[in-house]
């Protein structure tokens, strides 16, 4: 009787064994997620960048993703998009209207807000102004991109863990070197609400507190005019992404390399080039830093500027000689002001400019033409950068084409590519559009839908790009 007795516990306490061995384990957390976005990142400009690339000696990492499909770069009312419909698209998962920020026909929640409501980390890095169209789309409502201090107030309440970037103006009044109008000090409002405010780099950056980097009034510079203690984008990004790393959450980042946008639209071949290899460089450093099998890493853009291409009477390696970018060019020619001199005057001032940044031995007369009836520094610059990237076999769309583009200033429609390494990668492949990539996102990301968005504040005026 004993030995059955025992042989009866025996087995209870087997099966109890069991029944611990088969529990189900917790689930895992959410993926990470990391967005790298080249402004106006089309193959043109991809194909500037891995041609400049290679004569520097170093493979184009971009060259070889473990999936690639393309994205359709419309919005919701126009065949050509602009950055601010495109980021709303992935902030929200829902196509919007041209220039708009943050704001959908649905009112659907932005990315941000989604992200802090399910107690996420989340940030963004930009070589942008962080009020800037890309960023903004994220975390911001305007009816409008331009309305970039109303876009400023948004920042310091979504609560991100850390923004790195240019475009303290926006955050600043007139009376202390800003651009505001309402003499509001936000950056004083941010440190008062617990951010550490920066306007150097540190590495690594503050722990504990979340963090708002502003390294300069206006944009970050071109990569060519970058100067030495300037921190380059992958520096960012990695400070960025060991930031988040620090808070035992699973989180997102955004990092955006704006510039190429701006050189396209400069028809700046060789800043094109430096700035597609400055993304590639950044790109290279988040893989080798986060764990591909917890995380998502994505490259795309929200649309092409300026069809840029190599003809063949091209050398890439004759790009070797440039010291300067074209905005830097226009700035030491014109000075902020437009010609009021003689077609003579104005050909004697750009010459020793030109020579000292490009080698660039003359001007036609169309350049000259060109420059003295521009209506603002865009013009210039597009006029200076035709004469530039000639001079290289570099081709852009034509100067006539470009100033007829009166909303999006040369900006074009081709699909972009899109390219994945890690967590869910292969599902990148295919066709899909800037909506359907926010969809997707937000589902890696394991997202609960949120409520609706508020409505956009059109309360401040517009300021230039």
């Amino acid at each position: 009787m004993r030995k059955i007795a025992f042989t009866i516990l025996a087995l209870a306490a087997l099966a109890a064994c069991a029944r611990e061995t088969v529990r189900p384990s917790a689930p895992s957390p959410p993926p990470n997620v990391v967005l790298l976005i080249g402004d106006g990142f089309g193959v043109g400009a991809w194909g500037l960048g891995r041609e400049w690339s290679r004569h520097l000696g170093r493979d184009f990492v971009m060259d070889r993703p473990e999936a690639v499909g393309f994205l359709e770069t419309h919005c919701a009312d126009e065949l050509v998009t602009d950055s601010g419909a495109a980021a709303t698209a992935w902030a929200t998962g829902q196509l919007t209207t041209r220039h708009t920020i943050g704001d959908t026909p649905d009112r659907l929640p932005l990315l941000f807000e989604r992200l802090r409501t399910a107690d996420r980390s989340f940030g963004f890095v930009t070589t942008s102004r962080v009020t800037h169209a890309t960023p903004a789309g994220f975390y911001a409502h305007a009816s409008h991109r331009r309305l970039e201090d109303s876009v400023a107030v948004y920042l310091a309440p979504a609560r991100p863990t850390v923004v790195l970037g240019g475009g303290r103006r926006h955050f600043l009044p007139e009376a202390e070197d800003g651009a505001r109008t309402d003499e509001r000090n936000l950056l004083r409002e941010a440190e008062d609400a617990g951010f550490v405010v920066l306007d150097r780099f540190e590495d690594p950056l503050p722990a504990n507190r979340p963090v708002l980097g502003l390294f300069s009034s206006s944009h970050l510079p071109h990569e060519l005019d970058r100067e030495d203690g300037e921190p380059e984008l992958s520096a960012l990004a990695i400070a960025a992404i060991r930031r988040l790393q620090g808070e035992g959450k699973p989180w997102f980042l955004l990092i955006e390399e704006g510039r190429i946008d701006s050189a396209c639209h400069d028809h700046d071949g060789p800043g094109v080039a430096w700035n597609a290899v400055r993304l590639d460089r950044a790109l290279e450093s988040v893989l080798e830093e986060v764990d591909l099998s917890r995380t998502l890493v994505l490259v795309g853009a929200d649309h092409a500027t300026t069809s840029p291409t190599f003809l063949e009477t091209a050398h890439s390696e004759s790009l070797d000689v440039v010291t300067a970018s074209v905005e830097e060019m226009e700035r030491r020619i014109f000075e902020g002001e437009p010609w009021a001199g003689t077609p003579r005057a104005l050909e004697e001032r750009a010459l020793p400019v030109l020579d000292a940044a490009v080698r660039h031995t003359g001007l036609e007369p169309q350049d000259l033409d060109r420059m003295l009836v521009a209506k603002n520094q865009y013009e210039r610059r597009a006029a200076i950068g035709k004469a530039i990237s000639r001079r290289f076999g570099i081709s852009f769309i034509s100067f006539r084409d470009h100033l007829s583009s009166s909303q999006v200033h040369g900006h074009t429609q081709e699909p972009v590519p899109l390219r994945a390494w890690g967590v869910r990668a292969q599902e990148a492949q295919g066709v899909r559009d800037h909506a359907q990539l926010g969809r997707w996102i937000a589902d890696v990301l394991q997202l609960p839908k949120g409520e609706p968005a508020r409505s956009a504040d059109t309360a401040h005026v517009a300021t230039p790009d």
